[in-house]
């Protein structure tokens, strides 16, 4: 790799004295003198002429020949060499080796370090003139205005990352606690009547009780009302209940879908959807009244009311209110749509929610799905259920007080409901057992309870949608 003492001094006698004999200077082609010397110089040209297309310039410094252990080297690295055996073994090896280098040699680097973007210790006492904004503040301008830039999540973000978007968005929600919160006064006496309800105490009639003891039901004798103060009202109210039969049969399905993990399009069909047709149907297509509901777990919601950066959402079941035909709400609701996003009277323009205004939502989950998702879908959709009935509405009026809904999982369902709290922001309050389809008197509470919520909706709510939305008293 270095030279011999021989090869320096051969190297060094070989060296044209520049002192005695200097280069000639650069000149362009076809500039060349025409004198004795011309054609000693146009060989020399000729030859720096090569130096230059090789190196680039006119003029090279002399310099050492190489060693022959580099010649070797040079001319070993030019040539290929003859394989071994070893080298098959090693070819994977080594062009996964070769991959890497590649790889390395594209991928981004950061940028090159730059002193004036340095962070510095100014004193605060430092006169920095009205031009001459500290490093410092520089970098909390910065610091500031990367925190107010809104990073949107996904439906792939985790569900506690979604509950804090929510929270920090003015279109989104927060989560409460009936005990801990306060509601509206009219939303505690139903809640309170929910809760005894699901309680099971004392809401089946005493009549009932010879005959289902008979048929060995499992319900126990605290189910039965035997209060002389309130016995005629639960005979009243207990003369829509369905048979135990059909209780039981219910309870069967609802034991499979659990027993074999099926999916929830299996609950849909064959449980939710039977407990809502017992009480919003006559029979199994026809509503009984003016309170009907959907299947829809397609209803998108529109994107005027969607949360900014945040994921929609969507839930199952929806409880309507269909007003009759040519009515005087029908023709309002008609005449509204036409200044509404979608043409819709709701937050969503699905099939006839553009004219029938949602008033109960439901949400339904299978067993072990986790709660929090459901939690999430409920509380999307009730925010962008609040800035529907608040688009065009008379800002002084707000008779609707607050939002039902209902979270199913597996056999539970649980009441929650939402409001507005101080700075118009959704609060989706939780929870009260409503009933469930582990039991027979499961089964009751929650068709009587479902009862409840039906004549809520024709007596109390619709009369505020009317007061809201359509302007009339």
């Amino acid at each position: 790799m270095y030279a011999t003492e021989a090869d320096v001094a051969r190297w060094l006698s070989s060296i044209t004295d520049l002192f005695h004999h200097p280069l000639p200077p650069f000149e362009a082609d076809g500039e060349h003198d025409r004198g004795e010397t011309s054609e000693i110089r146009h060989c020399k040209r000729r030859k720096l002429d090569r130096h230059r297309r090789r190196r680039g310039h006119g003029r090279t410094i002399p310099s050492p020949p190489i060693s022959e252990p580099a010649v070797n080297a040079t001319m070993s690295s030019s040539f290929p060499r003859k394989r071994s055996r070893n080298d098959d073994d090693a070819d994977d090896a080594s062009s996964s080796a070769q991959s890497d280098g590649l790889n390395n040699d594209i991928t981004p680097r950061p940028g090159r370090f730059l002193p004036d973007s340095a962070l510095e210790w100014v004193p605060f006492s430092a006169d920095r003139g009205p031009e001459s904004p500290s490093r410092t503040s520089s970098a909390s301008n910065q610091s500031a205005s990367a925190s107010n830039r809104s990073i949107p999540v996904s439906n792939r973000s985790s569900p506690s990352k979604q509950f804090r978007n929510a929270e920090m968005k003015e279109t989104g929600f927060t989560v409460g606690n009936f005990r801990r919160r306060p509601h509206p006064e009219s939303l505690k006496t139903l809640r309170i009547q929910l809760r005894d309800i699901g309680s099971g105490h004392g809401i089946l009639p005493a009549s009932l009780e010879n005959e289902l003891q008979d048929i060995e039901s499992e319900i126990p004798p605290y189910a039965f009302d035997k209060n002389e103060a309130t016995r005629a009202n639960t005979e009243a109210i207990a003369s829509n209940l369905p048979p135990l039969s059909w209780v039981q049969t219910l309870l069967d399905r609802a034991d499979e879908c659990h027993t074999n993990r099926e999916a929830e399009a299996s609950w849909n069909a064959d449980v939710y959807a039977p407990v809502l047709e017992q009480v919003f149907r006559s029979d199994r297509f026809a509503s009984r009244d003016l309170v009907d509901f959907r299947w829809c777990p397609s209803a998108q919601i529109l994107p005027p009311f969607k949360p900014r950066d945040a994921p929609s959402k969507m839930v199952d079941f929806c409880v309507f209110i269909r007003p009759d035909r040519a009515s005087t709400e029908e023709r309002a609701i008609n005449a509204i749509c036409h200044t509404r996003p979608g043409h819709s009277i709701n937050h969503t323009d699905l099939g006839n929610f553009c004219k029938h205004p949602i008033a109960l939502s439901i949400e339904t989950k299978r067993p072990g799905e986790q709660g929090d998702n459901a939690t999430l879908q409920m509380g999307t959709w009730h925010s962008a259920q609040w800035r529907s009935l608040r688009y065009n509405g008379d800002p002084s009026s707000r008779s609707i007080e607050f939002l039902p809904g209902l979270i199913v999982q597996g056999h539970d369902w649980q009441f929650v409901a939402s409001v507005l709290d101080e700075s118009g922001k959704a609060l989706l309050l939780r929870t009260v057992r409503l009933g469930g389809t582990d039991s027979e008197l499961g089964v009751y509470s929650l068709i009587m309870g479902l009862q409840r919520l039906r004549r809520w909706i024709k007596e109390e709510y619709w009369p505020a949608f009317i007061s809201d939305m359509l302007n009339q008293a």
